[in-house]
């Protein structure tokens, strides 16, 4: 009957009944595979990450998908200065390894295209359910956010390289990639902060 309520514990022939879906921690659980294929993906992509630009390559990576879960559950306005934070690092990296705007864009969007062809190869929902809309917008939204802040960091860095006078940015010495590392790390440090104090507070 139409507008009638599914009863959960109906096992009649032809229906099937799925438990809820959660995307957060089915992106949680492949973090590891998605920043790998992201890595590899970027590795393969050109030659701008020869030279010392690569000690960052997958700490990057890594740092910005542990980033993801966090942004489809409750805590994630707390998560999203930090996601930020790390694109717009990202995006001025870009810079100093001497991509275009449009190249780093591309980039970014190949983390979406990772995820997407991960969710195609392993769903994170059963045969008969579907995915949760609210958290696929919120995905796509985190990812959209990335993209702009990236973008925003090769920007801001371009300028900045103008206003005194130095043309183009140098590339990244032995330094700066050390201190590029320990922002990573500083931020997905903030990130389990955060998630270890919503853990202590959430409802019983």
């Amino acid at each position: 009957m139409l507008g009638q309520t599914p009863d959960p514990h109906d096992r009649s022939p032809g229906r099937s009944f799925v438990g809820n879906v959660n995307l957060a921690d089915w992106l949680r659980d492949r973090s590891p595979g998605v920043a790998e294929r992201w890595a590899e993906g970027l590795a393969g992509g050109g030659g701008s990450w020869e030279g010392g630009a690569e000690a960052v390559l997958r700490p990057f990576c890594r740092g910005l998908v542990s980033f993801l879960p966090g942004m489809l559950t409750p805590v994630r306005k707390e998560i999203l200065p930090l996601w930020s934070e790390c694109a717009e690092l990202y995006g001025s990296v870009a810079a100093r390894r001497g991509l275009s705007a449009g190249e780093v864009i591309e980039e970014f969007h190949l983390l979406r295209e990772v995820i997407l062809r991960m969710m195609f190869e392993r769903p994170p929902a059963r045969p008969g359910a579907m995915l949760p809309l609210r958290e696929v917008l919120l995905l796509n939204r985190a990812l959209d956010v990335g993209v702009t802040q990236a973008s925003v960091g090769h920007t801001d860095l371009l300028f900045f390289s103008l206003l005194h006078g130095s043309g183009s940015p140098s590339p990244l010495g032995p330094g700066e990639i050390d201190e590029v590392s320990g922002q990573i790390r500083t931020l997905q440090m903030e990130q389990q902060r955060i998630l270890r104090h919503a853990a202590r507070v959430r409802p019983k």
